[in-house]
């Protein structure tokens, strides 16, 4: 149940120097892995139901689609180019900063999903009571009864 399919991948890739179909890496643990970032990143933000709906890369949102798709393009590219090199192609951590800023940005709900309508998992006063909207407290850690 991967949130990306081969053309979200291919997509950020150069098709004359990689194709994702002849690649002999395992593209399912790729593709796992892209899942695992993504889930442990949001999985304060969203309900958990939420995101255990996005059951294939058709139920998942296009904008997750498109992170997806650069981190498992950013990790093939670097696979394939870091047999030649000790260094990571600027290539692949661009891909993957840019995955990571666009991640970052759903976190702080500069980026809102599409077809997602979620409260949210986020803490804030309203699940604990005595909160900031109730009356004023009562007692005091000071106070000497």
């Amino acid at each position: 149940m991967p949130f990306v399919d081969d053309a979200d991948i291919q997509i950020h890739l150069p098709v004359d120097k990689l194709d994702v179909g002849r690649i002999p890496d395992d593209l399912a643990n790729i593709k796992q892995d892209v899942e695992r970032i993504i889930r442990g990143y949001l999985a304060g933000v969203f309900e958990a139901a939420t995101l255990a709906a996005w059951v294939s890369p058709s139920a998942t949102p296009s904008q997750i689609r498109a992170i997806g798709g650069r981190f498992g393009a950013a990790k093939i590219y670097r696979n394939r180019y870091s047999e030649d090199s000790l260094d990571d192609p600027e290539f692949a951590q661009n891909l993957y900063n840019e995955a990571m800023g666009m991640l970052n940005k759903v976190i702080n709900g500069q980026i809102i999903l599409d077809g997602v309508i979620d409260t949210g998992s986020q803490f804030d006063n309203t699940y604990f009571n005595p909160n900031d909207t109730t009356d004023d407290p009562k007692f005091a850690m000071d106070a000497v009864f």
